[in-house]
């Protein structure tokens, strides 16, 4: 009787939590990073609506894409913020903020940091930079 009870419990709970398979989840990852990029996304945002622990979604990220997950965030933020910066007139505060850092100088030290130039550089001289395209994993083997 014990056991049947314990058979019971189990279906229920994988009834309730639905498991994603690797690939379906970090098909979620990237599909929730670019739909939210304008938001304040971060890991544990992630983790949290994902329904997986912090640590598990950094490695399989990792092991599946080959960088860290909060390097790519950052990163796909600031490929982003790019447009902003050479097509329009905001301010810098303003294209950092809406992309959600939190300070100016943090969105600075961050851009300069992935493209090797300050956001205001690129807006005087218009200069290209190499920037981050949205990962694919149909391009990427995940197992």
């Amino acid at each position: 009787m014990k056991k049947k009870t314990t058979l019971y419990m189990s279906e229920a709970v994988a009834n309730a939590v639905k498991i994603q398979e690797p690939h379906d989840l970090m098909e979620n990852v990237l599909n929730q990073i670019e739909n939210t990029i304008k938001d304040d996304i971060s890991i544990d945002f992630l983790a949290e609506n994902l329904r997986v622990s912090r640590g598990h979604l950094q490695r399989l990220f990792k092991f599946t894409f080959k960088q860290p997950l909060g390097a790519y965030i950052r990163s796909r933020k600031l490929s982003a913020s790019l447009e902003n910066i050479s097509d329009t007139s905001f301010k810098i505060i303003d294209i950092a903020m809406e992309y959600g850092f939190g300070y100016e100088q943090s969105y600075i030290r961050s851009f300069r940091r992935e493209f090797g130039v300050t956001p205001g550089i690129i807006r005087r001289t218009g200069q290209k930079v190499k920037t981050t395209p949205p990962l694919n994993l149909h391009d990427t083997k995940c197992s």
